[in-house]
């Protein structure tokens, strides 16, 4: 079973109207007044209302934008009485939305057996386990290797050169890493380079020899091995 475009539109079209509903109609104001009286918020039921009305509209369908407004309450409510790191709740709330817009797609277009067939097929592919592989190896365990080759060079580093935003190098890098290698994956390499470019003319103004030493040799670190993985997974991919 393949896709038809008017199924590819509508599940599009319930993205939309996630996006208006939940960014462009919702006020930071609205948030606030959420988080403060919770449950007998009125700004919380005037969004679940626009929610309804944004995916009744878009999807032209009375129980499938029911079922979205409902559930979206259900998981508001949630969210507004978790107390946990914010970037957290907003990647579950965001996730939970996105997964009862899938599911509430696939009921409409009875895809089950479209679902069935794409996860069996990805299963199976191999290509997908490359890419499952050296994007994994680029995130965390690379970020590990280079925090321990460069531990040595960190200590002969002045304490004060040392202060930076928690975690800021390893999220940098991962991002750095991620982006390099998807430049490499799909031939965009004069974007690679900008990329490389621009966080060198960054640096430029660093003029501590040990500093500059030091920042160097972790993009090499963090460069090199993503690029050859790269080449690697690009020859292993064109190769099946």
């Amino acid at each position: 079973m393949s896709l038809t475009n008017p199924e590819i539109s509508l599940l599009i079209k319930l993205l939309i109207a996630h996006m208006v509903s939940d960014y462009f109609l919702q006020f930071s104001s609205w948030s606030k007044d959420k988080e403060i009286n919770k449950i007998r918020s009125k700004k919380l039921y005037l969004h679940i209302l626009i929610t309804f009305l944004a995916a009744l509209v878009f999807s032209g369908n009375f129980w499938a934008a029911l079922f979205i407004g409902v559930t979206h309450y259900l998981i508001d409510l949630g969210k507004i009485y978790r107390k946990q790191n914010r970037f957290i709740l907003f990647l579950v709330d965001q996730a939970l939305h996105t997964f009862i817009l899938i599911i509430t797609w696939l009921f409409l277009i009875s895809g089950w057996e479209w679902l069935r067939d794409a996860f069996i097929w990805l299963v199976d592919e191999p290509k997908t386990w490359i890419l499952v592989f050296v994007y994994g190896v680029i995130t965390f365990p690379l970020s590990v290797v280079i925090n321990i080759f460069t531990h040595k060079w960190r200590s002969q580093l002045e304490p004060d050169r040392q202060e930076s935003l928690q975690k800021a190098g390893l999220w940098i890098g991962i991002f750095e890493r991620v982006l390099i290698l998807t430049f490499i994956l799909t031939s965009q390499f004069s974007a690679m380079g900008f990329l490389i470019a621009t966080k060198a003319i960054l640096r430029f103004k660093d003029t501590e020899t040990k500093q500059m030493e030091y920042v160097l040799i972790g993009t090499l670190m963090s460069i090199t091995p993503t690029i050859l993985l790269g080449i690697l997974a690009n020859y292993l991919i064109n190769s099946l």
